[in-house]
Formats: structure tokens, sequence, C-alpha cells
């Protein structure tokens, strides 16, 4: 998301709030520790449901009819539990549906305009940024200048900045820069608007990813971030987040699970539970606990990658996989230390060996413990080649080097929004 809709993203959340309180002032209501309590999980619930998405160039009928549903599901649940009367609680979150369509489509239809775009020269990331600025509907493409050769090329910039309107330039040379001249000039553009990144900083701020083969020791070292590494206060609260939630949510799930194991042990034989040694931090080795959600024979012939509509996988095991059941076992291992709820997932040492050999700075993954779920699960969800671990692993060091709680509370309601929506791996 674009700079200008994050602010306003921030203002939605914020005036959200602002009008849940004058709606308290409407109903002549106080505020109580259950007001709060409702309105936080309703807060919740906005995000999971993509009500705040401003990311997109239209306002569909369907996004309109979800605002809807959603404060009226928490009307009526406010209704339920007696914290506001049905005339009460009609009015509140029907103040708060109207405020949410009119200002996401104010913001999307009528303020925020989509934002021109150009690149200077290519590489090997060039084309795919490019795909995935021109079905974005943030932004405009408008020029990809490839004439880097050219003698004071800089010069043919500020032209088409000037003629076309740039609002961002995207750098993939490495001697714009070097007249003093241009860049004099092109700082007193940005000092107007213009936005000027190096390919790698917007690599990294827009796909939400690292571009690994194109990073250096030197880079890791230039760069900021990385700050689990040596943030005590992080780790600690991570830990402590970590030990509460598998608590809680272990006593939650002692139905699910139940259900779970009865169901795989009538489906087919073999153990309710797969055990299977992983890979967790600092390279040590751990045995990893989850429903069995494959065939005992699965491996019969070695180890092999799982695939999307893998024909290992039984009829139960596609739903738990679908809805994530098959990894509430590994609440255990997040109790033990072992795992964390958010991090890199943890692999088999047979595939870790193979893909040190492929991949640059692979082994960079298990600097901080596996997770139940990470930002690779929810970016990108199949994992069955190289190819598809050098992907996740530009998510795993994404999320390394920008982690902080807010990002762990960010992923698990992605978690939740991919198994309410059904969008598991």
């Amino acid at each position: 998301m674009s700079g200008v809709r994050k602010n306003y993203l921030a203002l939605f959340w914020i005036l959200t709030i602002v009008v849940y309180f004058i709606g308290l002032i409407i109903i002549n209501r106080g505020l109580g520790f259950r007001n709060i309590g409702i309105f936080g999980v309703a807060l919740i619930a906005y995000y999971v449901g993509n009500i705040y998405n401003i990311a997109v160039g239209r306002y569909r009928l369907r996004d309109m009819a979800v605002v809807c549903v959603v404060n009226f599901i928490f009307a009526t649940v406010a209704n339920f539990f007696k914290i506001f009367t049905f005339y009460e609680a009609i009015v509140l979150f029907g103040i708060i549906a109207m405020f949410q369509i009119v200002f996401r489509y104010i913001i999307i239809v009528g303020v925020v305009e989509r934002q021109r775009i150009m690149f200077i020269g290519e590489n090997d990331y060039t084309q795919d940024l490019l795909e995935s600025i021109k079905n974005d509907e943030q932004y405009r493409f408008i020029e990809h200048y490839k004439n880097v050769q050219k003698k004071d090329y800089g010069y043919d910039i500020l032209k088409i900045c000037d003629l076309k309107k740039i609002n961002i330039i995207v750098d993939f040379t490495e001697n714009l820069l070097i007249n003093p001249k241009i860049v004099d000039k092109l700082l007193k553009n940005k000092l107007k608007g213009l936005q000027y990144y190096n390919y790698l900083e917007f690599y990294e701020m827009y796909e939400n990813k690292l571009p690994v083969s194109h990073l250096s020791p030197k880079w890791f070292l230039e760069n900021t971030g990385f700050e689990i590494y040596h943030n005590n206060f992080n780790l600690k609260a991570k830990r402590i987040l970590d030990i509460i939630f598998a608590l809680l949510i272990g006593v939650c799930v002692i139905p699910i699970m139940i259900i779970a194991a009865i169901i795989i042990k009538l489906e087919s034989k073999g153990p309710i539970f797969f055990i299977q040694e992983r890979i967790g931090e600092g390279n040590k080795p751990f045995k990893i606990v989850k429903f069995r959600s494959m065939t005992t024979d699965a491996e019969k012939d070695g180890p092999k990658w799982a695939t999307k509509n893998d024909n290992r996988v039984t009829k139960f095991g596609k739903f738990m996989r679908l809805t994530r059941v098959d990894e509430l076992p590994q609440l255990w291992n997040v109790l033990k230390g072992e795992m964390s709820f958010v991090g890199p997932r943890p692999e088999r040492e047979f595939f870790i060996k193979q893909l040190e050999k492929e991949i640059m700075y692979y082994n960079l993954r298990h600097t901080v413990k596996p997770g139940l779920t990470g930002w690779a699960q929810v970016m990108y969800p199949y994992g069955a080649s190289v190819e598809d671990a050098y992907r996740k692993l530009q998510y795993d060091l994404y999320y390394i080097k920008n982690h902080d709680i807010l990002f762990d509370m960010k992923i698990l309601l992605k978690t939740i929004t991919i198994v309410i929506f059904g969008k598991g791996r």
C-alpha cells in the first residue's frame, strides 16, 4: 500500500473509534468495560473482514454488504449479551456502518489519486515489479526508460518527470546519481513531492519481501532492522505472549482436537499424531507434533515436497490443512519453547541441506524460532520446489528484518482471515 493510502488507513482506524464514542453519546450510554471489550473485538473483525482495505480503485456493492453484515452481527451479539438494548445496538453499529461505507467510498473514489510511476533501467527484478504495478489500482505505470547507456540520460529523466508529472521514480541503475547536477535537481523535485527509490528499497517496501539474490553481506551490515537479534524486550515479550496464547487457545480447542483425533482414527489406519524431526532455532533439531493428514505410506519412496493437491493427503487431512487444525498439536512445541506462534516454518534437515546449497542466506531462517504461522505462510502458501522455497525465504527474511510484536499480531490476524475464508494451504 502506498504511503498516501497508509495515512488514510490510520485515519480510518482513528475515526472509527471516534465515531463509536459519538455513537455512545447519541444513545446516551457511558463507557464501560463491556463496551470497550465488544468494540475491541469489532475492530479485529473489521480488519479480518477487510473493511479497512482502501488499496483498491473501486468500491463494490459486495464491500458495502460486508460492512453491513459485520456490524449487524455485532449489534445482535451486543444485544444478546445485554450490553446494549436492541435499539441502542442498531443505532450505534448502524452509525459505524454508515461512516465506514461513506469514508471508504470518498477515499477510494474521490480523494486518493493513482500514483504515476516510472522505472529507469532494468535487471532480473524489473519484470516482476512491472507486472505487479500494472495490476495494482494504486499506481499508474507511465514510463520505462531503458536508454541508460546514453551520456547524461539523467536530463531526459528530469524532462519526463516534468512533462508527465511523475510521482515515483524507481531506479534500477547504479549511475543515475553520479552527476551532482542531476542529484541537485532531483532533490529539488523531491522537496516538491517526487519520490525516488533505489530498486532494492522499493522492492522491499512494495512487495513486503527482500530481493535475496541481489543482497550482499555489506547490505545486511548497512541496513537497519534485524532488531529481533538484540532486542531483549521483544524476545521476552514474544515468549510471554507465546505461553499465554498457547494455554488459552489450547484450552479452547480441546473439543476440536478430540473430534479430529477420533475422525483420523476412523478414516485410516495408523497413528493419530505425526511426529517428525525438524530443524529449529540455532540449527537445533526438535520433534514437531501434528495431526496426521497423510496416509502412513506417504514417504515409502523417500522424502518428497508437499504439493497443493497432494494425493497422499487423506480426505479429512485436506480439511485439516485448509483450516490448519493439523497444526494444533504444535501448541505443545510452543509451550516447550521449541517454536513460537509466529516465525519461519520449520523444515526437515533433508531439504535444508539441499536448499542451503542452492539458495543464498537460507541458513538465516534458523536464527529465530520457527512458528506455527509466519509471514511467508500468509503471503505465499504453497511450497513444493526450490523456487517456492526461495520465494518463501524472501518473506521470511523480511519478517526477521522488520520483526516486532505488532508485526506478529498482524500475521496472526491474517492467519485468522485465511482460516475463516478457506485459503489454507
